[in-house]
């Protein structure tokens, strides 16, 4: 039983105060770009700013039934009346359909590395393969080379719309050219992009480096040095030694 309720008070019911928030799909998926995807309960649209929901593929495409299998994370970037505007954040495979992918007797090869798309986003991609039976740690070693070579020429040849396109579509140009390069090392039964991350993007890089304003700056400099002559006068006191002004364009002249 609630507090209130042993008071004799009136219980507040929180879910009255709750809006619903529209979430759209990422502009960056093209023709299913800015529809309807999801209804978010929300108590203060500022607050929902730079919140990661979580969604499936199917969700966004709305065509083949096994794009549930497929996790999609979007972020809210902006909210203007009662609609939210999000960007890519990143996908992941579900835990079942993953989990039914291991087989005893074969091996699960994984590769992650940082890549960079030819319009300033950076992506962590992660390329899991299984095969058909063990295979010795040479082979191994030669899937993910094979691997980290074709990431390394495709990504830095598409923007945006083109990465998502290419590592959420498992009927992709890149799945075939993935697929058909690693078999010809090993016996596949499966190879696909199980996750990637957004790292860092061209926007937030600007975001960050005008946060400071040159008053600011000046301000942490004034803060620093006063610190240090703090600092000075501190163990002066400690030592019960008497000490001359520091000339401070002396010291500046000096470092």
């Amino acid at each position: 039983m609630a507090k209130g309720a042993r008071r004799g008070g009136r219980v507040r019911d929180k879910w009255r105060d709750k809006q619903w928030l529209i979430l759209d799909s990422p502009s960056s998926f093209g023709d299913f770009g800015g529809h309807h995807i999801n209804y978010l309960p929300i108590t203060d649209a500022n607050t929902a700013v730079g919140r990661v929901v979580e969604n499936t593929l199917y969700d966004i495409k709305k065509q083949d039934q096994s794009d549930h299998k497929t996790k999609v994370f979007v972020e809210i970037e902006k909210v203007s009346e009662g609609v939210a505007t999000t960007i890519f954040k990143g996908h992941e495979y579900g835990k079942e359909f993953l989990r039914s992918l291991v087989r005893r007797g074969s091996s699960m090869i994984t590769h992650i590395h940082n890549y960079n798309t030819n319009d300033g986003h950076e992506f962590r991609v992660e390329v899991v393969t299984f095969s058909q039976r063990r295979i010795n740690s040479s082979k191994k070693h030669e899937l993910r080379r094979v691997i980290h070579e074709l990431l390394s020429e495709k990504i830095p040849q598409w923007d945006l719309n083109n990465f998502i396109q290419q590592v959420t579509d498992d009927n992709s140009e890149f799945h075939r050219e993935l697929l058909e390069k690693g078999r010809k090392i090993a016996l596949l039964r499966h190879i696909g992009i199980k996750k990637t991350k957004l790292v860092s993007s061209n926007k937030s890089s600007v975001q960050k480096v005008n946060t400071q304003t040159e008053d600011e700056r000046v301000d942490t400099q004034t803060e620093v040095s006063q610190t240090e002559d703090e600092r000075v006068d501190t163990q002066t006191e400690h030592e019960g030694i008497e000490t001359a002004p520091v000339d401070t364009e002396q010291n500046t002249d000096s470092t």
